[in-house]
């Protein structure tokens, strides 16, 4: 059963960023055909400046490393159309388009594509209120209601740890966490499992991760989309995360 605190944790997350900070949108883009690779992309208004934003984060699945992020350049200036200020909403997010144009070329040499999305096998947007943000069971395909790939347990870990020479501004916010990511099989064997050493480029200050998507291709190459809460300029922000790696299934 969750705790109260977790749940105002998330209504906090869900309604208060939507009113006074960032809070991202994401697609997954697809595996490779060879499922070697995966994308992801994010975008957003950002809180203060208003300027639009957006990232594609290409990952190499079995070793869950960063290989390629392609992120939209945006100016002052690109804000104003004949002297007038323009005021962006995230589902006419311009900077998506700009994204998408830098990274195609890209993503078309390792044969990423949306139809490689593999099974879609959790979603949990934050609207889902009744869903637990650090644990989920799922399988990995359903052939029909009594005919299923094997139950797997997800579980996240957020381990609190106070960064070396952390700006004073960090004090407003909650303390940072490693992130631990742990799926069982049905006899509580682990079957994939990471936890970040140290604080990760572009999500260094992340306060917590929970569960958003999961994705299987294949059978056993798998993406994990993460809500993360990290500051703001208004508040704390909602952004994303990807992690990526192999199911040991036998």
């Amino acid at each position: 059963m969750k705790s109260s605190g977790l749940t105002v944790l998330f209504l906090f997350l869900a309604v208060g960023t939507s009113a006074a900070a960032s809070l991202a949108s994401v697609e997954f883009l697809g595996f490779s055909t060879d499922g070697k690779y995966a994308a992801m992309e994010q975008y957003w208004i950002e809180d203060g400046s208003g300027f639009p934003g957006a990232e594609i984060v290409v990952m190499s699945v079995t070793d869950n490393s960063v290989i390629r992020i392609f992120e939209a350049q945006w100016t002052e200036e690109l804000m104003y159309e004949s002297g007038v200020e323009i005021c962006y909403e995230n589902n006419m997010n311009p900077a998506r388009e700009i994204v998408l144009g830098y990274a195609e070329s890209f993503l078309d040499s390792l044969d990423i594509s949306s139809e490689n999305e593999g099974v879609h096998c959790v979603c949990h947007p934050l609207t889902d209120m009744g869903a637990e943000p650090d644990s989920v069971l799922f399988v990995t395909w359903v052939g029909s209601p009594m005919w299923m790939g094997p139950e797997l347990s997800l579980s996240l870990q957020n381990h609190s740890e106070e960064p070396d020479s952390p700006p004073d501004w960090l004090s407003m916010f909650e303390t940072p966490v490693l992130l631990e990511v742990l799926i069982t099989d049905a006899n509580g064997s682990a079957v994939m499992h990471f936890r970040d050493n140290s604080p990760q480029p572009g999500h260094r200050y992340v306060s917590n991760y929970r569960i958003r998507d999961v994705y299987v291709y294949d059978d056993s190459l798998t993406a994990i989309i993460l809500n993360t809460t990290e500051p703001g300029f208004e508040g704390p922000d909602g952004m994303f995360r990807m992690v990526t790696g192999v199911l040991s299934i036998h």
